[in-house]
């Protein structure tokens, strides 16, 4: 069995479903990650392939959120190419809270 290298940016990693079979991938608050992306190891390459294939259309594999690399190498590349990419759960700046959202006024 051949087995690849999951990088994850979801905080809270994710469970990848497909025929019966779930493998638990890292997210970015656990103990292995490289910038900013949990990272799973000895992940079945054809498992996760034919899961990132089947999961094509959803955002957090559309956008790179999830990926799949051969070496360490090859997934310190990857996270090169993503780490701009936003996941959703970033902190929130809080004197640039967001559109339409204004800083809390400071209480006396």
């Amino acid at each position: 069995m051949a087995t690849v290298i999951v990088g994850c940016k979801l905080p809270h990693g994710l469970h990848a479903e497909l025929g019966g079979k779930v493998v638990t991938l890292a997210g970015s608050n656990s103990s292995s990650i490289i910038g900013g992306f949990g990272i799973t190891r000895d992940v079945d390459k054809d498992f996760i392939e034919s899961w990132l294939k089947a999961e094509a259309k959803n955002p957090i594999v559309a956008n790179g959120l999830v990926f799949i690399a051969g070496s360490e190498r090859e997934a310190e590349k990857a996270v090169a190419e993503r780490e701009r990419e936003a996941n959703g759960f970033e902190g929130i700046d809080p004197k640039k809270p967001g559109k339409d959202l204004k800083p809390a006024e400071a209480e006396e």
